[in-house]
């Protein structure tokens, strides 16, 4: 009787949980929330791949897109010199959506 209510509640908490661990790290880089094109959001970098163009950051809600607060990657332009910032770093992002409607890092900025 006992492992049955383990086993029932295990699945509960699973079923309730599991949406809100998978939202944690979701690309919302295509997102189309608004109309916005461009918008800022205060950031703490995570990880950095030069090579591939790619930042991994916690920002917070970025209201003129409609995101809220996660955990993602997002791609950065080329002219952006991310041998200038250091993960751990809190910035600023400038996101601007390109033609195929993803939004990427076009500037990062300390900040203040």
């Amino acid at each position: 009787m006992k492992q049955t209510l383990f086993a029932s509640l295990a699945l509960v908490f699973g079923a309730l949980f599991s949406p809100a661990i998978a939202a944690e790290n979701m690309d919302h880089s295509a997102m189309e929330a608004t109309d916005a094109s461009e918008a800022q959001a205060a950031a703490v970098i995570h990880a950095i791949d030069a090579d591939a163009g790619m930042i991994n950051v916690t920002h917070e809600p970025v209201e003129a897109l409609g995101w809220p607060k996660m955990t993602m990657d997002l791609p950065v332009t080329r002219r952006v010199d991310l041998s200038t910032v250091k993960e751990g770093s809190n910035v600023v992002l400038t996101l601007k959506r390109g033609m195929d409607k993803k939004f990427r890092v076009i500037a990062i900025d300390p900040a203040e």
